[in-house]
Parts: structure tokens; C-alpha cells; sequence
């Protein structure tokens, strides 16, 4: 188990961050994306990091709950039922344990992302300015 009284405030600066090979997906056939793990917790259930991929065009089904801040380019995801969204600067993408689709990169793309993946935890709804 980690250190819970380590109370250190780190930071990682831009010109610190190891970017390594991403884990390519089966059937995978677009050259491979880089991601940079910043943190995890202890039991592995969240963790948050960087990622960036030139190219990616893939089906999906999320295993756990994500959620990413597209820091550049474009992602275009198409849910199972036809609903296309889009995705650029700035914009928060929420991808919730269960959801199913695909996923395209429109430009070269780099997020910044959070995973949570718990057994039979839900996200709670959208409750800020805007449509969700």
C-alpha cells in the first residue's frame, strides 16, 4: 500500500514528461499513439495522464469510466446509436463505463484524461451550464 501520509505537491514539467507507446488494441492497424501515466492509485481503480496519436480509427467499448480534455486536434466518436459528436480544444469528453462506438481522430490529437474504473459505480449526470 502507498504512503497516504505523503503529502508532497509535485510538479511535471513540460519538458520532464515521458511520453511511452501506448497499448495498441487488438486489430489495431494506425501506427501507435504515446501516453504519459501521471498518476494512479494504489488499487489501480483511477488514474490520469496524457495521451497524443496522429492517427486512430477504432471501435470501442469502455470498460471504465473516462473522462478527457482535448488539449489539440479533433476527435470525431460515433456512438452505436448513430449519434455523431465531435470533439476539439478545449472541449471535456465524457465516455462513461459501457459506452460503445467509434472512435476517430479528424487531426493529430492530444487529451488529457482521468479513468475510474469501480465495480457498479455510475457517473452522476451533467449538472453544469450548457446541453449535456
Amino acid at each position: 500500500m502507498g504512503d497516504l501520509s505523503d503529502t508532497r505537491i509535485r510538479i511535471i514539467k513540460s519538458d520532464e514528461v515521458v511520453w511511452e507507446e501506448a497499448m495498441p488494441t487488438s486489430g489495431d492497424t494506425d501506427p501507435p499513439g504515446e501516453e504519459c501515466v501521471c498518476a494512479a492509485s494504489v488499487d489501480d481503480r483511477f488514474s490520469f495522464g496524457l495521451w497524443r496519436r496522429d492517427a486512430q480509427h477504432r471501435r470501442f467499448e469502455r470498460p471504465y469510466h473516462e473522462i478527457a480534455y482535448i488539449i489539440e486536434g479533433e476527435v470525431e466518436i460515433v456512438d452505436d446509436d448513430g449519434n455523431r459528436h465531435v470533439a476539439g480544444p478545449g472541449d471535456i469528453l465524457v465516455t462513461p463505463k459501457g459506452s460503445v462506438g467509434s472512435w476517430k481522430n479528424l487531426t493529430p490529437v492530444k487529451k488529457v484524461w482521468g479513468i475510474y474504473d469501480e465495480p457498479d459505480a455510475s457517473l452522476n449526470p451533467y449538472t453544469g451550464p450548457g446541453p449535456f
